[in-house]
């Protein structure tokens, strides 16, 4: 699973434009055992994930039909995409409790899985990656976590390419605050290398890497690799 993410990383990094960005995130999807997909970013409500999407595979006659029989206003996966503070992976029988007519909408649409990412964005907005599978099928138990990490890129190379309107974060001076070869390191990890892999196309020991590794995330205020990667597909 950490290949896999770190490939799907490393095309979402590199896509160009709107069209390629999509095609990496549906690749993404069936990577992660799941069969459509749709990336919200920085709405002002809930029901914009699905009226007006940053991106998706669905087509224009499902996202009209979803909009003519209500569910924008009733669909409990919107609900906790602007509202959940973390990841959600659900099954059919989730829905069986509270959410009857949920369940049958999606037995009738042929759903069976799903994942939902919620990324909420500045003053209020909000905004979810969602995975959804078409099959009965099992699902690894790292996905949710791979899951989080592409959603997290994603919606920054989104925001890169101009696809949705909020606010830039202020990276230009944190970007001025790596030397060179920091950035190289960095272009390198969002391209899903690992510290030993860098060293060598870098030309430095993998020890003179790894403290450059530990000092870009410092200087970056992150704490993880994916949130360095994240940085480096704003750009």
């Amino acid at each position: 699973m950490l290949e896999i993410t770190s490939g799907v990383v490393a095309s979402i990094c590199n896509a160009d434009d709107k069209h390629e960005l999509r095609r990496a995130i549906n690749a993404s999807a069936g990577l992660l055992g799941f069969d459509s997909f749709n990336l919200g970013c920085e709405k002002r409500a809930q029901r914009e994930f699905m009226t007006n999407p940053t991106l998706t595979n669905w087509s224009y006659d499902d996202l009209v039909a979803y909009e003519r029989d209500g569910w924008s206003e009733r669909d409990p996966l919107l609900e906790y995409a602007a509202t959940g503070t973390g990841p959600l992976y659900w099954q059919r029988p989730t829905w069986k409790v509270r959410h009857d007519d949920y369940l049958e909408y999606i037995e009738h649409a042929g759903i069976f899985s799903g994942i939902t990412i919620p990324m909420g964005g500045q003053s209020g907005m909000v905004g979810a990656l969602t995975f959804l599978s078409f099959a009965d099928r099992e699902h690894d138990k790292d996905a949710v976590h791979a899951a989080t990490i592409i959603g997290m890129v994603a919606k920054e190379r989104a925001r890169s390419l101009g696809l949705f309107s909020g606010d830039a974060p202020a990276v230009n001076g944190m970007l001025q605050s790596l030397s060179s070869l920091q950035r190289e390191v960095l272009k390198w990890i969002a391209n899903g290398k690992s510290n030993s892999e860098i060293a060598i196309i870098v030309g430095q020991s993998k020890r003179s890497v790894d403290y450059h590794v530990i000092e870009i995330l410092k200087k970056l205020a992150v704490s993880s690799r994916a949130q360095a990667a994240a940085f480096y597909a704003s750009l």
